[in-house]
């Protein structure tokens, strides 16, 4: 996929979805990942994906906060 092609696909999306809703979906993927590296046994990966899932959900409140009709 190039980078246009996944610029239409986002545009597409945010026509659904406030942006900050599409962070918090990213945030759920990263959750996922950090459940995946815990069973694994791998804290390094778990504690890395933790970080970033709790980033970007308050990132996406922001976003929100401060344009909610995007």
């Amino acid at each position: 996929m190039s980078d246009d092609q996944a610029k239409e696909q986002l545009t597409a999306i945010l026509e659904h979805y406030t942006t900050g809703s599409v962070l918090h979906l990213l945030a759920d993927l990263y959750r996922e990942s950090a459940d995946s590296a815990q069973q694994d046994g791998d804290a390094l990966a778990c504690d890395r994906f933790k970080a970033i899932e709790q980033a970007l959900f308050v990132v996406g409140l922001g976003v929100d906060a401060a344009n909610p009709s995007s």
